[in-house]
């Protein structure tokens, strides 16, 4: 049976040795990837320039049973593969600089799609370091906005379990193969991310957590997020790579202020200095991704499925993305004024919307 495209982006990803870079230069040589399973040994050799160890392993293992092996131990697994060709692949990644021909899944919730902030920083945090990536990760999880880092020591650490808290969904991304527990401290956190949202990487299963995997993984935490917030951070800091990760991809990046004493807020001190985001409440990152997803907090929004009528929550889906005039809610709605008068006067009442100067209403935060 002839492999499809995906079949093959994955296989090739199993390719001992083989870069992400390598995979790109194959497909830029090949008009179709799948020629790959045909090509004669000196188009792969001028693919990849001479790299003539990848080349033999390529011809290698180049046959059915790998393909079928490879996909047996995924699912058994239960580890999801998504090429950059799968329409479930997250967008946001895919507009990245060097995106991942592959990433590897493995969770209960997927969903790429949310408003999701990253929470990175020191591995040698402060006790107010940690408070406050614990603090942030959970009430940004009030707000419906998933939690990534890279589930190191420390900070990373930290915005996991505030995540996990505030009973929000949140994303580890490994520097490894899923089937390591790296670090090996965090295998419990590891299970229960696997419960509560999903662990993902761009190396397959088997992988060790070499150094360098480190800094590239981190163009990922920035490229699913919407935004980074950096806690504590050094003046040389794994952190602040993403942070240069995040303003290539034009990302919003936050920075918490810290005691200019202290050798771990150095990074993030400077970086406020050069214009990033000031961190002082979640408010400030609420009001930026506001702009791209309706927002409302989870216990208000529970309460008000529960609670209002088919209309009420109509008019209410619309205020809750900005604040609006009545003209607007009208265009969005078709409800008559007359009629929508009274469904914001009973809004109003339940304490659910504010009216403001000029006929504006917003949510109750």
């Amino acid at each position: 049976m002839r492999p499809g495209r995906k079949d093959i982006v994955v296989w090739l990803s199993h390719i001992e040795g083989i870069s992400n870079r390598n995979i790109e230069r194959l497909i830029n040589y090949f008009c179709n990837i799948e020629e790959i399973w045909y090509a004669g040994k000196k188009h792969i050799i001028k693919a990849l320039g001479h790299r003539n160890t990848i080349v033999d392993k390529i011809i290698k293992n180049r046959n059915q049973q790998s393909i079928v092996e490879i996909f047996k131990n995924l699912n058994s697994n239960n580890i999801l593969p998504l090429t950059i060709y799968d329409p479930l692949y997250p967008h946001k990644l895919k507009n990245i600089y060097d995106p991942p021909y592959v990433i590897y899944i493995k969770g209960s919730k997927i969903d790429f799609d949310v408003p999701l902030i990253s929470i990175v920083g020191t591995r040698r945090a402060t006790p107010y370091g940690r408070w406050a990536a614990r603090q942030f990760a959970k009430e940004l999880a009030k707000w419906n906005v998933g939690i990534i880092s890279g589930l190191a020591l420390g900070i990373d650490t930290c915005s996991h379990i505030g995540a996990l808290e505030g009973n929000g969904y949140t994303i580890g991304v490994l520097g490894c193969g899923l089937d390591q527990y790296y670090p090996a401290s965090n295998r419990s956190l590891t299970d229960k991310i696997f419960e509560n949202g999903c662990i993902i990487s761009e190396y397959r299963s088997g992988t060790p957590p070499l150094k360098h995997h480190f800094p590239a993984r981190n163009r990922i935490v920035s490229g699913l997020s919407d935004g980074v917030v950096v806690i504590e951070a050094p003046e040389r800091s794994g952190a602040l790579i993403t942070v240069d990760f995040a303003l290539d991809q034009g990302k919003d990046v936050y920075a918490l202020p810290g005691n200019i004493n202290n050798m771990q807020s150095k990074g993030t001190n400077k970086l406020i200095r050069d214009g990033a985001r000031i961190l002082l409440e979640v408010d400030d990152i609420i009001e930026n991704l506001k702009y791209k997803y309706p927002m409302c907090k989870i216990d208000m929004e529970q309460s008000a499925r529960d609670d209002l009528s088919e209309s009420e929550m109509q008019v209410f889906n619309v205020i809750k993305r900005n604040p609006v005039n009545i003209d607007l809610i009208i265009n969005e709605t078709g409800i008559k004024a007359a009629e929508l008068n009274s469904i914001l006067t009973i809004l109003e009442i339940k304490g659910y919307i504010n009216q403001m100067p000029g006929k504006i209403f917003t949510v109750v935060k």
